[in-house]
């Protein structure tokens, strides 16, 4: 036993890299086991996304599609003695749908003597407008075609196809209805086309993966639209078969609604995952998208080769560490390596808390509207300060604070309000609220009585709305332009600054009392203006001749910078402070954030805009005035009907909602930009109302189980970048914002 422990002792250094490298073996299996299950279940729910929103899309197009017809069939009947009416119906009928390719009706031979045996008169839509066109001849005999033949046969509306259109030399899906004479008599067939190429493009508008890309097909499987490009053709039609091929096997969803079929493509060496789904309702079509194994675990690869390269340098490390521990252990200073360890936990704290704060705030970094800039400068290696700042819906959330006391208790009650403040403002937007949910969190079990100081805003980006709560901090500094129109050159515009303090009510700190009412305050700021925001770290910092900063010295300091821009007010700051202490030790945290509000100057597009009284039936005149926009702006036409889709489903929110039944008003909706971005801004007199707090839609759920409401923002959200709403001088004002392709 004793020769035993002898080899122990002088193998120990290998032995601890032996079970060293095992341990970190299996850290990295089981690291890259959970990566790809990840990856799976994220590939998993995108789909589903995808999925969820071309079924949504698609739908669309078939209830729109099927409602033109239905609106216009009883003007068809009126109609039929006037022959030559019909064209000009058909191009109406086409003018306002612009995913519909063509329109026409196709009556019984010799229906109309003068016409000859056959006529179809017929509207097709080309890149140079709609054009009107008699298709029957002596080359087309449509009698024999498909569309004319199913609907004659079953006296029933169907969709026919798809097809190819020996006319018109293009692949087709149509929607058609029997027409009767007064009489009963089945005289024509009436219908509307969609070119499946455009409807392709539709469905592959946007992509989960770079070379993922979706299909439709039909119930019994044939292919009605797929991507444009030929090189995938051939693979969508192998796929489509095996969507069809029921020995092959599949998978079902969670919530029961998506099958998965893993394929692998052996001519192409491809893995594939195909997910597809059924529409709900007539008829059921089937949507499909196809992801590459290869690009979806593209970064499990890469992972593998870094963990085997950080195995091998920490097997390095620690047998060096090793030996040098073995050689050196007598001669270390217990004391020495207790003041290192704290030294160093300090610093990691210290960058703990610097990465707290928003530097590189990802929401910031394209919003042109406001610029915004901050600074912490702990008295110790760790403080109680804090500040905050990010974008969400078209409005900046910011805060500034600071906890009683110094060091790392204040700096734990720091990152805890940090976390507190983004949890809180990425789900509410009301200043007061935010604070009350954070004072509660701070009386909780608050032994220790600590307290802060804090002071929430929320600046509407669009409007300039700032609306804030105070809880017993220092009064932020209002900086104005005031332009100096005495000046006789035109050519040069020259400013004076207007400063004061912003009027703040003597809320308490957060911490004393749970049930304390915190009350919000408004202001509107005009374009060029700055907030300029501080912590007592500022006017309590004292020299060495013990003298004050004081609130006078920053309002001075403040109108010797001359200037509005965050940076150099922040910096310029930083530097008179510095100056003032000198060489006397910091005696507590000081945090600086300085904002300014700037922004972008827009162009309304179509003059005043549309206004439309609370009538549903009134949103069909949004097609026409989104078309004018999107042509204005040479937007295509795929966008242009996503916009449209996108201000209909938000106006029809607002006429339900925000007018109760049996109350009468209007909704006004215009259009500006400012050449990288479009706003459509919705403007009524109605109750208040936030489409934002509309909880979205769970598309989880099967229909029947999901609660009324929530699909119709959850497809705005998705079809626009950003929605903001904002109640101001009495109105609902709901901005949709998309940026405009380069």
């Amino acid at each position: 036993m004793k020769r035993f422990f002898l080899q122990y002792r002088k193998r120990r250094g290998l032995l601890l890299v032996i079970a060293a490298v095992l341990l970190v073996e299996l850290l990295s299996a089981a690291q890259y086991y959970f990566a790809h299950h990840l990856l799976e279940t994220e590939l998993e729910k995108r789909a589903e996304i995808e999925l969820t929103m071309n079924a949504i899309i698609t739908r669309s197009i078939i209830d729109v599609s099927e409602r033109t017809i239905k609106s216009h069939i009883m003007e068809v009947k009126n109609n039929l003695g006037n022959p030559d009416s019909l064209s000009s119906l058909m191009a109406w009928t086409l003018k306002y749908v612009p995913h519909l390719k063509g329109c026409g009706i196709a009556f019984d031979p010799g229906y109309y003597r003068g016409k000859g045996k056959l006529f179809e008169p017929y509207a097709l839509r080309t890149d140079s407008g709609i054009v009107r066109l008699q298709l029957a001849d002596e080359k087309f005999d449509y009698t024999k075609d498909g569309f004319y033949k199913k609907v004659m046969e079953r006296k029933a509306n169907s969709w026919v196809g798809p097809y190819d259109d020996v006319y018109l030399e293009k692949r087709l899906i149509s929607f058609a209805v029997p027409i009767y004479e007064f009489t009963g008599d089945t005289v024509a067939v009436f219908g509307v086309d969609i070119d499946t190429h455009s409807l392709g493009d539709t469905l592959n508008y946007r992509h989960i993966y770079p070379s993922s890309f979706d299909f439709l097909l039909t119930e019994e499987g044939e292919l009605i639209a797929s991507p444009t490009d030929p090189s995938l053709q051939r693979k969508v039609e192998k796929l489509a078969c095996v969507i069809n091929d029921s020995t092959f096997e599949r998978s079902w969803s969670a919530n029961g609604k998506v099958q998965t079929i893993y394929y692998y493509d052996k001519e192409a060496g491809d893995d594939l995952s195909i997910f597809f789904t059924r529409l709900k309702g007539q008829p059921h079509w089937q949507i499909a998208v196809v992801c590459y194994d290869d690009e979806v675990y593209a970064s499990l690869g890469w992972l593998r080769i870094r963990l085997l390269l950080l195995s091998f340098l920490a097997f390095g490390i620690l047998l060096g560490m090793i030996f040098h521990f073995a050689r050196e252990e007598k001669q270390l200073n217990l004391k020495t390596l207790e003041q290192e360890r704290t030294n160093g936990e300090l610093r990691i704290a210290n960058n703990i808390q610097q990465a707290l704060l928003p530097a590189h705030e990802a929401s910031l970094e394209n919003v042109c509207d406001v610029s915004v800039e901050g600074r912490l400068i702990p008295a110790k290696a760790v403080g109680g300060d804090l500040y905050n700042a990010f974008v969400r819906d078209g409005k900046l959330f910011f805060c500034i604070g600071d906890v009683s006391g110094k060091g790392i208790p204040s700096a734990l009650i720091m990152a805890i309000t940090q976390a507190l403040f983004r949890a809180v403002a990425s789900r509410e937007d009301n200043p007061a609220h935010i604070m009350k949910q954070l004072n509660e969190t701070a009386c909780r079990n608050n032994e220790s009585n600590y307290f802060a100081t804090l002071f929430i805003g929320v600046l509407d980006l669009p409007t300039g709305h700032l609306r804030y709560c105070n809880a017993g901090h220092e009064q932020p500094v209002v900086i104005e332009k005031n332009p100096q129109s005495s000046i006789p050159n035109p050519h040069f515009s020259l400013f004076t600054f207007h400063f004061s303090l912003l009027e703040a009510l003597p809320n308490l700190p957060i911490g004393f009392f749970e049930d304390f009412d915190y009350q919000m305050q408004t202001i509107d700021m005009q374009p060029g203006s700055a907030l300029f925001l501080y912590t007592d770290g500022l006017t309590e910092a004292r020299n060495a001749k013990k003298k004050m900063f004081g609130r006078k010295e920053v309002l001075q300091m403040l109108r010797g910078f001359g200037t509005t821009d965050p940076s150099q007010l922040v910096e310029k700051t930083i530097s008179r402070w510095r100056s003032f202490i000198g060489d006397t030790e910091q005696s507590d945290d000081l945090t600086l954030l300085a904002l300014c509000y700037t922004p972008a100057e827009e162009q309304d597009i179509m003059g005043e805009g549309l206004t439309l009284r609370n009538d549903v039936k009134e949103v069909e005149a949004l097609g026409a005035f989104v078309k004018q926009v999107a042509e204005s702006l040479s937007l295509s036409k795929s966008l242009a009907a996503k916009l449209r889709l996108a201000v209909e489903e938000a106006v029809v929110n607002v006429m339900e909602y925000a007018y109760p039944s049996g109350t009468t008003g209007e909704v006004n909706i215009r259009a500006t930009s400012n050449g990288h971005q479009l706003k459509f801004i919705i403007t009524d007199s109605g109750i208040p109302f936030n489409p934002t707090e509309v909880p979205a839609a769970d598309t989880s759920l099967p229909a029947e189980e999901r609660p009324i409401g929530g699909l119709g923002i959850l497809l705005v959200r998705e079809l626009m970048d950003s929605i903001n709403y904002e109640r101001i001088a009495g109105k609902n004002v709901l901005t949709l914002t998309k940026s405009i392709p380069s």
